[in-house]
């Protein structure tokens, strides 16, 4: 059977980002909208990337280098992206399958200034679902959610390789 870290490697796009009442798990947010989007990608030498934004994000009036404070602020607020190595330790008595693991991101550049240089350490579970491959990553405690503790859940799931030549046609091109 292949290694977790094995498995992990890739492109993984968000599926869901919800918070959890650790008092009653049927009471379920979406901090970031039930639409957000994110992708997450582990590389073979060691290194990740994570960025999540709201569905509901907004195009700039004039392009991203001239956009208004208001502009630039709502942008910030509705998007959180973080890199750096993580950690996965294999060694050891390896768990039972579907047992989740730890990987602990550390996050070296960040938008959000007070993550650079933290250890974000994250409850890994890795899954199938439908023919596809999923892992569930969070906080292993509850977290103080709008005065609430929560369990911070975000569903992945793993792209395709992409083995594209050409850029799809609906994308348009950003002259700068």
């Amino acid at each position: 059977m292949a290694s977790f870290r094995s498995r992990i490697i890739g492109t993984w796009d968000l599926v869901y980002y919800i918070a959890i009442n650790a008092e009653d798990p049927n009471d379920v947010v979406y901090p970031m909208g039930k639409d957000a989007k994110g992708q997450i990608m582990y590389t073979h030498d060691g290194y990740m990337a994570a960025l999540l934004q709201a569905g509901d994000l907004r195009p700039f009036e004039h392009d991203w280098n001239h956009g208004t404070t208001e502009e630039l602020a709502a942008a910030a607020k509705k998007t959180m992206a973080y890199g750096g190595p993580f950690y996965l330790d294999e060694e050891g008595p390896r768990p039972e399958p579907g047992t989740p693991r730890t990987i602990i991101h550390h996050a070296q550049i960040s938008m959000h200034p007070n993550l650079i240089d933290t250890l974000q350490v994250r409850r890994a579970e890795l899954f199938q679902e439908d023919g596809h491959e999923y892992i569930m990553l969070g906080p292993e405690s509850p977290t103080e959610w709008e005065g609430t503790r929560r369990l911070l859940r975000l569903k992945w799931r793993k792209r395709d390789q992409n083995n594209a030549t050409k850029p799809p046609r609906e994308a348009r091109e950003l002259k700068l």
